[in-house]
């Protein structure tokens, strides 16, 4: 079988969903002729990084350091694109690396390439005629009059990897556990109204796990220290980031999560609380499974005393043994048909099939206005910091 050189880009290289996603789609790409290397910044966050599991699974990462303009960014990345002879680039996200693929490694559209979106929302300034893979079906269906080939590829679990353990747990009291990057953006929000839950629930039996980490971890351990306080006993633990969460997830009884960390949860046949990242919260049920599968397992809704309404939806879960194993299977079988990593690798397998002939030269000239567009709005940002620098 011929081989297809990929270059992967990430955004980061630190613990995250859909890090974890390229790598899962890099190892199970390879039956299908693809070769795929990862590209992304040295890791910014201490402790566990993606480049632990990469090398783990024997899998190619090339770290380096980002620089500040464009114009470098994309000499960094068309340089790696030739030494590996990459015949493809696939970005992961849609900040940093989209333009330097246009300006690099893509320029004139010598190289195809492919944009994996599994942010929750499409922003105007995104390239329209370039092969897309996006996480929800309802952005697929917003992107109904785009130019360029749009699929739908959900966040993949292996199921395999991913599984409900041997043995279930068998200790005292009710387990809950969230993994989860904790950021201000859109985490902290999430894991602070689950610390908050378990102080309103106030039962002696409840403990939350949190596994993860990153800028807002200080600030969250000291809110969970504080409960604890209040409680009189550690009802709140942190664990930090780990390179693989498995047994987390293994050793729960109630997983809250969002996006990927929830997909997991449900694989690993644990009944599952999906959390928005401004505080909404909801049971994955046999009636709530279809929409919260159209929204990727998140929720943009605000809400008031988030605490309290994720206690509310922990209530039953909690007192009700036999409903958690009834969910938890539910959840699994679920998973096996909506995304798991062999059906969504073969999606993707298809994409970069199509790729050479989704996107050409034709297509990169007509993204070209985009890019013009930008001129103007730089512009106007250089001379405000020249005038900051200057005042």
């Amino acid at each position: 079988m011929t081989r297809t050189v990929v270059l992967v880009h990430l955004n980061s290289l630190d613990l995250g969903g859909t890090q974890l996603c390229a790598l899962d789609f890099a190892e199970a790409l390879v039956p299908y002729g693809y070769d795929s290397h990862l590209i992304g910044p040295v890791p910014e966050v201490a402790g566990p990084s993606l480049l632990d599991v990469a090398r783990e699974r024997g899998i190619v990462v090339h770290p380096y350091r980002e620089p500040e303009t464009v114009l470098a960014h994309s000499r960094i990345l068309a340089k790696r694109a030739d030494e590996i002879g990459a015949a493809l680039v696939h970005a992961y996200g849609t900040w940093g690396a989209p333009r330097p693929i246009y300006w690099g490694p893509s320029l004139f559209g010598r190289r195809p390439w492919v944009l994996t979106m599994y942010e929750m929302s499409l922003h105007h300034s995104v390239h329209r005629h370039m092969p897309m893979v996006v996480g929800t079906e309802y952005l697929l269906e917003e992107c109904a009059d785009r130019p360029g080939l749009t699929t739908l590829i959900s966040p993949p679990v292996d199921m395999d990897r991913d599984r409900p353990p041997a043995q279930e747990p068998s200790g005292p009291g009710v387990g809950i556990v969230i993994v989860s990057r904790l950021e201000d953006n859109m985490k902290s929000t999430a894991v602070g109204a689950a610390i908050g839950a378990v102080e309103v629930l106030a039962d002696p039996d409840v403990t939350l796990t949190v596994v993860g980490g990153g800028p807002a971890e200080e600030r969250l351990r000291a809110d969970g220290a504080a409960v604890n306080a209040r409680l009189g006993r550690e009802a709140v633990r942190f664990t930090g980031a780990v390179a693989d969460p498995r047994s987390a997830y293994a050793s729960a009884d109630i997983v809250l999560g969002m996006g990927g960390s929830a997909a997991r949860g449900l694989a690993h046949g644990r009944p599952l609380v999906v959390q928005g990242e401004n505080g909404w919260s909801q049971v994955f049920t046999p009636e709530t499974a279809a929409g919260l599968a159209r929204n990727s397992y998140w929720s943009p809704e605000v809400v008031e005393s988030a605490d309290v309404m994720l206690a509310e939806n922990l209530r039953g879960l909690v007192a009700d043994r036999e409903l958690r194993h009834r969910l938890g299977r539910f959840g699994r079988e679920f998973a096996e048909q909506r995304f798991g990593l062999e059906a969504m690798t073969r999606r993707l397998a298809e994409v970069y099939d199509r790729s050479a002939g989704a996107y050409s030269a034709r297509s990169w000239f007509a993204d070209l206005p985009l890019e013009v567009r930008r001129v103007p709005a730089k512009i106007v940002r250089t001379l405000r910091r020249e005038d900051a620098t200057t005042a």
